[in-house]
């Protein structure tokens, strides 16, 4: 199962053709706008399977599935974490997708609201079959800026479940001591940030799984932040 997750900085009509080789099986996208509202008919034509939430119909989350993959929304939708889309891919395996966003406090936005939807979903979530995506927003390296819910506390509930990011598990690093960056402020290159991450259960962490975060001269053109793939090797 490849899964990618990009926040593709809006205008995904325009860019979802680049992601077509690697044949991704499941695409995270931030910042989408809403095939089912958009204008554009090739748009509309290739979202054939997907989920979608959002308040503005042009930036939303979107989950994209190819065609063989059933994907069914879980949870009722609540404001508190109204860009945060549960889903259950063909009826074994829970995806959530993931985008953190500012918020009226501190204490409500961004790593916050991952850190209270994992506390108030805990007895609902089957930690053995997950995999938690997308733009968190955050990073180690601003947990001072939060007494309690920061980066790290959500990174130590699931590994506590044992649930890791792909990224360190593989690299062998610790959160805040990332050497490659997935978001650049203002696409500039000189202004690097470990923001994206795919988080899942150790079992699927096996020699034969991959992850990858693409190449950011290639992709600072299209957005400020760079796609990242895992692939578990695991069939769906």
């Amino acid at each position: 199962m490849k899964v990618l997750s990009w926040n593709c900085n809006c205008k995904f009509r325009d860019k979802y053709q680049l992601l077509k080789k690697y044949n991704a099986d499941i695409l995270i996208i931030q910042e989408c706008e809403d095939p089912r509202q958009s204008s554009d008919s090739e748009y509309k034509l290739w979202a054939k399977n997907y989920l979608w939430v959002g308040d503005k119909k042009h930036q939303g989350l979107g989950v994209f599935a190819k065609t063989n993959i059933t994907l069914k929304a879980l949870l009722p939708h609540s404001h508190a974490y109204k860009l945060f889309l549960p889903v259950l891919i063909n009826n074994q395996y829970t995806l959530v997708a993931v985008w953190t966003k500012s918020a009226s406090t501190l204490k409500k936005g961004y790593i916050n609201q991952l850190w209270n939807f994992l506390l108030e979903n805990k007895e609902f979530l089957d930690f053995s079959k997950i995999i938690i995506a997308g733009d968190w927003n955050s990073n180690a390296q601003s947990d001072r800026k939060r007494s309690e819910g920061n980066h790290s506390d959500v990174v130590q509930f699931l590994n506590k479940e044992d649930v890791h990011s792909a990224y360190h598990y593989f690299q062998k690093i610790e959160h805040g001591n990332e050497s490659a960056a997935t978001f650049f402020l203002h696409r500039n290159i000189k202004k690097p940030y470990h923001f994206d991450y795919i988080f899942t259960h150790k079992s699927w962490l096996n020699q034969d799984c991959s992850f990858s975060i693409f190449k950011p001269t290639q992709w600072l053109k299209y957005s400020d932040h760079i796609p990242i793939l895992l692939d578990t090797k695991n069939h769906i």
